[in-house]
């Protein structure tokens, strides 16, 4: 399984993606925009159109994952893509569990 401590980044791929895609698909996908070095060890999220599926792909020494996440009944709360600070792990569970993740605003308080 995936070892959570080794995991270096989780990129959220923002664009429209076919769900029967398999394992070659997203390696072509991936293989074009980053190195092998870049893609071990990180988390790509792929969502479905109608945010009931989720695939994540993974690299790491003993092999390529593609795990597959689906919900009947509800609908995976999907980031805000344009946060800034990137995200993690913990966000990730949070996503896979139906919760939203929410940016803190800062507020300056003026006097």
């Amino acid at each position: 399984m995936i070892d959570y401590k080794g995991i270096k980044k989780i990129y959220f791929y923002t664009k429209e993606i076919d769900m029967r895609a398999g394992m070659h698909k997203f390696q072509i996908l991936l293989c074009c925009n980053f190195t092998p070095v870049e893609m071990m060890h990180t988390l790509f999220v792929f969502c479905s159109k109608d945010r009931k599926t989720i695939k994540i792909y993974y690299e790491d020494d003993y092999g390529t994952w593609l795990l597959i996440n689906k919900i009947n009944f509800t609908k995976f709360k999907w980031p805000d893509i344009t946060r800034s600070g990137g995200y993690q792990v913990s966000d990730l569970k949070q996503i896979l569990r139906g919760l939203k993740i929410m940016e803190e605003k800062n507020k300056e308080i003026g006097y």
